[in-house]
């Protein structure tokens, strides 16, 4: 083989080298701006789909909770009303016999789901006895106020 067969073949490594390094920094360009592939697409959308499938079940089961044996076996469903947020629900425990016993704010969870921040401050504001009863009257449509009463 000849000096100038040694050159052409040196040559053709090198541009193959060349394009190799070429292709290999492109595809590493190519993966970090498009990080994610279609596979990865697909899982999103399933997770995405299962976690829907979850809260809506979750949000029936918290509409059906009076209803479920878990709080039949200590209050009469037409005692509760449905509040959904900050907590699910207020039980006014005796208000279909006519007595009210006591008064008891119901979250509901499934599964190991834990309490939102919002509904620890609840809690915690209802353990320490910080709850209270208020009457606002409203001076609207058809109700006389003073002022009323005192040019008429």
């Amino acid at each position: 083989m000849g000096k100038s067969a040694v050159l052409v073949v040196v040559a053709v490594a090198v541009v193959a080298v060349v394009l190799v390094l070429r292709a290999h920094y492109a595809l590493h360009a190519h993966k970090a701006r498009y990080r994610w592939t279609d596979d990865d697409l697909a899982l999103a959308r399933k997770d995405s789909l299962y976690r829907s499938h979850l809260t809506v079940t979750g949000k029936v089961q918290e509409h059906l909770a009076p209803l479920f044996p878990e709080l039949l076996a200590e209050f009469n469903p037409r005692d509760a009303r449905f509040l959904g947020s900050p907590v699910d629900f207020v039980v006014f425990d005796g208000l279909d016999s006519g007595e009210v016993a006591r008064v008891v704010f119901v979250e509901v969870k499934s599964g190991r789901a834990s309490l939102s921040g919002r509904e620890r401050l609840v809690r915690d504001a209802v353990s320490a006895g910080r709850v209270e009863w208020r009457l606002v009257r409203l001076a609207g449509e058809g109700v006389e106020s003073a002022g009323q009463r005192a040019l008429g």
